[in-house]
């Protein structure tokens, strides 16, 4: 009698269900194995198999008269599927029919039997085709298995320390490395004075440089004079850089304006932002000269960027450097995030400063002397050539006799000057007050210091990696500048007051919306060109 036995997975009991069909007088039997369950060496069992009983116990309570026979044909070769089963009637018998083969060929018991003369050649093919079906498919579950499993032991060591590092901690370092393995993030600083005139809709070239290889993991863009639609500007740079960031915080103060985006998945190691702003002429009505800053941690890093303009005009030098000693000494930050001995020099409470802006300072030189070492340079300059005109420039004479901006750096200048041009055009200033150019936008960038006996472990050195203006922008008569950075992290404190994962969804979803049309409406005007 041919008997066919078929296991119900759904039987949380551990017990069979067998289906039995009286077809011919022909006796051959074929056996399905359920996971973790020890097999019955007969391949018909009369009663439920328990896990406390053995494989031995439950073949000799079979009274089956051709046990005996089975027991000499032995293999450790898992079950394969033989040519006599049964077509499956449906879609779902046949997905259970293929769920139980892949468990019994992932099987390494050496219960696990078969007739070898019952198998055939074609059964070697279907066998190793379902292996290799059910390796495949583990691997792919395994792939996307994004989150790490915690173990239970680990959890139960409790951390009493409020406040101090903790290697499992949110801002810990297990944590940290994971995020960032070897402790950097990249930084975008950018600045353009926008001459209140709306941007181009073309922003590549600024915040996507052909020299940039990746994006960076924060890009802080700072304007002076900037158009009257703030939300505008903001959608305009979220649509520019798209999914992949957003925009954590944003401030202005007049004309100021400065926006913070950040990588999607780092806004939850970030603190909540801070601010604070001066203006250096309070009694204006329009407050177009002054400084606007945010500061805020990564992880145990605090970053403060100052957004800047300046007096204008080619001789006020002294009222330039009294602003920036006005602004250092004035803005109050932090205020909640954690500093140690917080000095009235802003500059010093924050382990990376970066400062930008229309700084205002000029090449002190009469201006056809300038027009004639323009015509006769080609730019970019070579690394190893000095520049020839920067010793005229008053901002590098304030730095070298420290009379503003102790301790900040900057990058050698191999661009162009970025002021003054025609709007519209690639020409410097033609009408009739004559302005001669200079590098008026300026990116500094200064790292703290640790005392020596300070426990806290002092920082590698800030690298700029480059620094570029943009000359393909033509509508204001400033030409944009940005630098790219590479800064080290360290891990946090438990108390530091985080962002919770807020930020500018408003903007987000805006400057997304954009970048789908656009990018419909340029795969619409493809299709038209191909079809013509």
């Amino acid at each position: 009698m041919e008997r066919e036995v078929e296991f119900n997975r759904d039987n949380h009991n551990g017990e069979s269900n067998e289906i039995s069909k009286i077809q011919k007088p022909k006796i051959k039997v074929t056996t399905f194995l359920l996971p973790n369950k020890i097999p019955n060496k007969v391949g018909v069992s009369n009663s439920p198999i328990h896990r406390t009983q053995s494989a031995k116990e439950t073949s000799s309570r079979d009274n089956s008269p051709f046990r005996t026979n089975r027991q000499q044909n032995i293999s450790k070769r898992p079950l394969s599927l033989h040519r006599s089963h049964r077509i499956p009637r449906n879609n779902d018998e046949l997905t259970a029919r293929r769920q139980i083969a892949l468990t019994r060929c992932s099987s390494q018991s050496e219960n696990n039997i078969c007739t070898e003369s019952l198998r055939s050649p074609d059964e070697d093919d279907i066998e190793e085709e379902i292996i290799e079906k059910s390796i495949s498919h583990e691997s792919i579950l395994r792939e996307a298995h994004a989150f790490q499993l915690i173990p239970t032991i680990k959890v139960r060591q409790r951390n009493y320390l409020q406040g101090k590092v903790g290697a499992n901690s949110l801002l810990g370092t297990n944590e940290l490395y994971r995020m960032c393995p070897n402790r950097e993030v990249t930084i975008f600083v950018g600045t353009w004075n926008m001459n209140g005139q709306s941007p181009p809709k073309e922003l590549n070239d600024f915040l996507l440089p052909i020299d940039m290889e990746h994006v960076p993991d924060i890009l802080v863009v700072g304007t002076q004079e900037s158009c009257s639609e703030k939300f505008e500007w903001e959608v305009t740079l979220q649509e520019t850089l798209g999914p992949t960031h957003i925009l954590y915080h944003s401030n202005s103060l007049g004309t100021l304006h400065v926006c913070v985006f950040l990588r999607r998945d780092l806004i939850w190691y970030i603190s909540m932002p801070e601010d604070a702003s001066l203006s250096v002429r309070p009694g204006t009505a329009f407050r177009t000269k002054g400084a606007v800053a945010t500061g805020f941690m990564l992880f145990g890093t605090s970053f403060l960027f100052v957004i800047a303009h300046l007096t204008a005009h080619q001789e006020k030098v002294k009222e330039r450097v009294s602003d920036v000693r006005k602004i250092v000494n004035s803005l109050d930050l932090p205020k909640n995030l954690p500093c140690k001995n917080k000095s009235r020099d802003v500059t010093q409470n924050f382990d990376y400063v970066f400062w930008c802006g229309d700084l205002n300072f000029r090449l002190a030189t009469p201006r056809s002397n300038i027009l004639d070492w323009l015509d006769k340079t080609s730019f970019p300059l070579p690394p190893h050539m000095p520049h020839g005109y920067m010793h005229h420039d008053q901002l590098c004479s304030v730095l070298s006799e420290g009379a503003a901006f102790r301790g900040f750096s900057e990058a050698k200048i191999t661009f162009p000057p970025t002021y003054k041009y025609d709007p519209g055009t690639q020409n410097f200033d033609t009408s009739s007050k004559q302005r001669a150019p200079a590098y008026t936008d300026r990116i500094l960038y200064k790292q703290k210091v640790s005392r020596r006996l300070s426990s806290v472990a002092q920082l590698p050195p800030l690298q700029c990696l480059a620094y570029n203006s943009v000359p393909s922008i033509t509508t204001s008569d400033h030409k944009p500048v940005w630098g790219l950075f590479k800064a080290y992290i360290r891990p946090g404190l438990d108390t530091i007051p985080l962002a919770a994962g807020l930020f500018n969804r408003e903007v987000y979803l805006e400057g997304l919306a954009r970048r789908a049309t656009f990018l419909k409406e340029h795969k619409g005007a493809s299709a038209v060109c191909s079809v013509q």
